[in-house]
């Protein structure tokens, strides 16, 4: 049976490979083996599918774990049981539009597969999680000493500056019993407030795995996760925080249509020709970035910034 292009383009999407990611997969099997050159000739019809060798079909299978019969029929006929049966599970979540640039440009900077930031997000965030836990245990300790250290040379006749112990003590209390529990967002400090005395912090502006976070980005000196970037929205825990800013305006030259392809039309950066991504052909990236909209999403786009500034005009007023 002949191979369907559009099935294996379909499955190596599904499993969050690249052209060169998959090549790379075959390359780690034994008995397999397929170049991207290849692969990308199969896609795009340049190898008539009858004519892919039996090895290939066989090398890609592997790869994608499937048996070759399933790259010779429609990918719709692949349920999700028969992924499953595989050790796979559907994950059905919403991402908001920030996150899947963030994804996007990590995709394209570090080289790797979107199965691998899928793999590694629960032990990167434990571990980023762990730092930052450890790090409070730091302070809490340094924090407890310095006090006593003060105490102790507190002359005699400012005893009644003692009167601040009782405070103190039962701040290191609440930050103690916060980091043993793993409390890393800081949400048992505010519950444990009793209302009396300053406010512990407020959770729409920081918490303490947001200000370890920023502290660590800062300490890096990279533009690229620059912490001005950060913010929290509303409250949560987690920050809003766009990657590669820099990269992002030095490749579209701070051009609004340009930003707006390299965040919309897919496989923009991936098609860039290499001769346009030096420093010196900013004017003719911009304008190859642009032409890359198709003229339905480029209409629609302008619709709805015509109606945003309409309704801003109309809130001016």
């Amino acid at each position: 049976m002949p191979i369907i292009p559009e099935t294996l383009r379909a499955l190596r999407d599904k499993r969050g490979h690249s052209q060169q990611g998959l090549a790379e997969r075959a390359e780690q099997i034994k008995g397999a083996s397929v170049s991207k050159r290849t692969i990308a000739r199969i896609e795009s019809g340049e190898i008539r599918p009858e004519k892919v060798r039996t090895h290939t079909l066989e090398s890609l299978a592997k790869a994608l774990e499937v048996k070759p019969e399933a790259l010779c029929k429609p990918v719709t006929e692949i349920s999700d049981d028969e992924w499953k049966k595989r050790g796979y599970i559907p994950l059905k979540v919403l991402i908001r539009d920030d996150v899947r640039q963030n994804y996007r440009l990590v995709l394209h900077q570090y080289d790797v597969e979107l199965q691998d930031l899928i793999d590694a997000a629960p032990w990167m965030f434990t571990l980023l999680a762990e730092m930052s836990l450890a790090d409070r245990r730091r302070r809490l300790a340094e924090w407890n000493d310095a006090f006593d250290q003060a105490m102790d040379h507190l002359p005699s006749h400012l005893k009644h500056g003692c009167s601040a112990i009782s405070d103190v003590e039962r701040a290191y209390f609440d930050e103690d019993s916060s980091v043993s529990q793993r409390d890393i967002f800081g949400a048992k400090v505010l519950r444990d407030w009793d209302g009396t005395g300053p406010h512990p912090f407020d959770p729409d502006e920081t918490n303490p795995f947001f200000e370890y976070l920023k502290d660590l980005a800062d300490k890096l000196g990279s533009d690229e996760i620059g912490a001005k970037d950060s913010e929290l929205p509303y409250g949560a825990g987690m920050p809003r925080w766009p990657v590669f800013q820099s990269w992002l305006h030095s490749l579209t030259g701070g051009d609004n249509w340009a930003l707006f392809a390299v965040q919309n039309v897919k496989g923009a950066i991936q098609a860039m020709p290499e001769e346009l991504k030096g420093k010196e052909k900013t004017d003719e990236r911009v304008q190859w970035l642009i032409e890359q909209i198709p003229a339905e999403m480029k209409a629609r786009e302008e619709e709805r910034r015509a109606k945003w500034e309409a309704e801003l005009a109309e809130i001016t007023l």
